[in-house]
């Protein structure tokens, strides 16, 4: 569903703000290796953390010797929770919710744990269902990426949960014993190796094989440490995990890569945590047989998971009916822009330019109207490449590293940038040069559209684009007293000049 051009999206205005309690959102997530938690600011479509913070406690470890969890996790996480219960309170959350996945829902101590906790602190501990964790999982995936379809693979310690997205939609799902820790706990017990364990488990789900050639969705810390590995591995010029696209050969390189890696050599890798070593070749050879077994298309990691689906979740409809990447981008171009200049007003004044472009860039140029003012407390010498990286770094969802680069190239350009310095050259890679062509275009009508702006409402909206038979014009509608027409007609004569050297829409 295209959200391009709304009205209903969330009012980020002064003046509407103090008419809303601001209110925050905490979520524990008790999982089979670490305890996390995370406080997210509740009025938004995007979940923006304000704050995130985890302790590898190890519940789950050797959970399939003993059915017990185990001790010395158990003391360190009830340590962490008085911590974190502590802190939510300091911070006035409106919202606790403490949830606990794998170890706690299969341990015999697993419930009375959970009691001890309640006692503790006061707040209820919901013991996930595998498949409401595998749900869960899948609303925070979809939530950042409305139309995910393929599989979804949420790797912990405890469990591996598997969910088929029909086209924005979770049709099934399963949990399999299939934890990095878990696996490692049924090698030594069972005498079997790796390998056989994973692929028994996998030949149960029917419904994998109708997923072949299909995304998959990589969910799960253990699945992140493999994503910096292969960025590290590549010099990969984005370091942001989230949709971070790899194709099938490239993954299979990459598992093959740390397949081949000595202990010593994962220490050696400063993307990696040393917790995560022990375990991460089992996580990797189980990255390596669905592979194996579904051929997927493409690889994209995702950062929201568990805890976002539980966030999405609990905002209202109207909220979540919203386009996030728009979303998010309307909130920060609010924080940063100068003055009240709407992005209706400059979205469909440049959209005229680009009426007849591909509908799926429509959104990119929405997003980039929205952020147009973004670089305006930044020093004028430095405006150029310091909106360029921020814009490419923006915790946002809903965007490939592709339209990432694209996206901020456009607001580059929009600040008079021109000459490609080595940053930029080595992210630019990303894209081809009919992206090239449409960021420069973006920019530069973007920049002529805030000059006639001045950050102020209502003048922009004084003035018209024109296509005529020898390009574009700006109709000032007997206004021009009102506007810099030498400075005007050299953008717009520059304009001109690019589009028809391209043979641009």
């Amino acid at each position: 569903m295209s959200l391009v051009g709304r009205r209903d999206s969330v009012d980020w205005r002064p003046e509407a703000a103090k008419d809303k309690k601001l209110s925050r959102i905490g979520i524990i997530d008790i999982g089979s290796n670490s305890v996390r938690m995370v406080v997210f600011a509740s009025q938004t479509r995007l979940p923006i953390p304000i704050f995130n913070e985890k302790v590898t406690c190890g519940l789950g470890r050797d959970l399939g010797k003993t059915n017990q969890l185990n001790p010395e996790g158990c003391y360190l996480a009830i340590q962490t929770l008085k911590r974190f219960c502590g802190m939510a309170k300091e911070m006035q959350i409106d919202t606790l919710k403490i949830i606990a996945t794998s170890a706690v829902r299969e341990a015999d101590d697993g419930k009375r744990f959970a009691k001890k906790i309640e006692r503790s602190f006061g707040h209820k501990v919901n013991i996930l269902t595998g498949s409401v964790e595998a749900e869960l999982c899948a609303k925070g995936v979809l939530g950042a990426n409305p139309k995910a379809d393929g599989l979804l693979g949420d790797m912990g310690g405890g469990s591996l949960e598997l969910v088929y997205l029909n086209q924005g939609c979770a049709s099934k799902t399963t949990t399999l014993p299939l934890g990095h820790l878990r696996i490692s706990d049924a090698v030594k017990e069972s005498g079997y190796d790796a390998d056989t364990i994973i692929d028994e488990h996998l030949k149960k789900i029917g419904w994998l094989s109708d997923l072949e050639q299909k995304d998959f969705y990589l969910v799960g810390g253990i699945w992140r440490a493999i994503a910096r590995i292969y960025i590290q591995q590549k010099d990969y010029p984005i370091k942001i995990i989230d949709n971070l696209t790899v194709n099938k050969q490239d993954a299979i390189a990459i598992t093959e890569v740390i397949s081949k890696l000595s202990r010593s050599s994962l220490k050696k890798i400063t993307s990696v945590g040393r917790r995560r070593i022990d375990t991460l070749p089992i996580a990797t050879l189980v990255l390596r047989r669905i592979i194996d077994k579904i051929s997927p298309k493409r690889l994209i990691f995702s950062s929201y998971g568990i805890r976002e689906g539980k966030f999405f979740e609990m905002l209202p409809r109207e909220l979540m009916d919203q386009d996030p990447l728009i979303s998010a981008c309307e909130y920060y171009g609010f924080q940063a822009g100068r003055f009240s200049v709407s992005r209706d007003e400059v979205f469909s004044w440049v959209k005229v330019i680009f009426k007849d472009i591909d509908p799926r860039e429509i959104r990119l140029i929405e997003a980039a109207c929205l952020l147009g003012d973004i670089g305006w407390p930044e020093h004028p010498d430095y405006r150029a490449m310091h909106s360029f990286t921020r814009v490419l770094r923006l915790p946002i969802a809903g965007i490939t590293h592709r339209e990432r680069v694209l996206l901020a190239l456009s607001i580059y350009h929009r600040y008079g940038g021109d000459e490609y310095g080595p940053e930029i050259t080595i992210t630019t890679k990303l894209i081809d040069q009919k992206d090239r062509d449409l960021a420069l275009i973006l920019g530069l009508v973007l920049k002529l559209a805030h000059k006639l702006s001045g950050g102020v409402t209502g003048l922009l909206i004084q003035t018209k684009l024109v296509k005529t038979k020898n390009g574009y014009l700006v109709d000032f509608s007997n206004k021009e007293h009102l506007f810099n027409k030498t400075y005007v007609a050299n953008l717009i004569t520059k304009i001109n000049k690019h589009i028809r050297s391209i043979n641009f829409c």
